[in-house]
């Protein structure tokens, strides 16, 4: 078996949102990572907060940035076990929040 992360990209625009709807996007979350922990295919995986900085390069000078002046970013992620990417992409389209606008990127772990 082999390692893959799966990273959760999300809107950041439609933050701050209700806590009531906060709190069900993380319980679908958490109730998603308690089944692939009972298929033993869970590693681990976290929420993101979305007050970090973006750095980057302009002109040979590091820049550095609020992550909340881009429109799209990271808002959690899982290390899950699967036998190939395709399997890892099976997977993922299980993710709980795609009907709020949520996309996954499957990259296999080196």
């Amino acid at each position: 078996m082999a390692e893959f992360i799966l990273l959760i990209r999300e809107d950041l625009s439609k933050y701050p949102m209700p806590e009531e709807k906060m709190k069900s996007l993380i319980t679908a979350h958490t109730n998603w990572a308690k089944d692939l922990s009972k298929r033993g295919i869970f590693k681990t995986g976290y929420g993101v907060d979305h007050n970090g900085k973006l750095l980057g390069m302009v002109k040979n000078k590091v820049t550095v940035k609020p992550i909340k002046d881009i429109k799209e970013g990271i808002g959690g992620f899982y290390i899950i076990e699967a036998d190939d990417l395709d399997a890892a992409i099976e997977i993922a389209k299980e993710c709980p929040t795609y009907t709020e606008g949520d996309q996954m990127e499957v990259r296999p772990l080196m």
